[in-house]
């Protein structure tokens, strides 16, 4: 075998392993679980949406962070099969009314109702239900 042909299938060896390891971790990370719940604006069901909960690292928390997409005021971090880590979170909601329009036909959540709506919450070490009350005005970022 010459030099080439070796270090190609060294190449070969080493991007298969990195791979098998990387899969390996992501099976065995932290422990997540199903948040699911309501989530309102004005005191209606937001009609479509979406939700992410990211570990507030401020507070010590680490791990991944989980997405819903929000329909008829409802979201299931269960969608992607993953879920959340437990621990203190920051969230941020996209609210749109789930209306496609001509001038923005191509977004599958319709217009923009608010830009967005950021919080602080604690997941527990379990599966669990919150709701949200978007206010309006939302606490909004730039």
């Amino acid at each position: 075998m010459d030099r080439t042909t070796r270090e190609n299938w060294i190449g070969v060896v080493t991007i298969l392993t990195v791979a098998c390891v990387g899969c390996g971790v992501a099976e065995n990370g932290p422990q997540r679980h199903q948040i699911r719940g309501n989530v309102t604006y004005d005191g209606r069901p937001l009609p479509a949406g979406k939700i992410s909960f990211a570990p507030d690292t401020e507070q010590g928390n680490s791990g991944p962070g989980g997405y819903a997409d929000i329909v008829d005021g409802r979201y299931d971090t269960s969608q992607d099969g993953k879920g959340v880590v437990p621990g203190p979170h920051r969230v941020r909601i996209e609210g749109y009314d789930g209306e496609p329009s001509a001038r923005n036909d191509f977004h599958r959540y319709g217009n923009m109702v608010f830009r967005v709506h950021r919080e602080s919450i604690e997941i527990p070490a379990n599966a669990s239900e919150h709701d949200f009350a978007v206010p309006n005005p939302p606490n909004e970022d730039e």
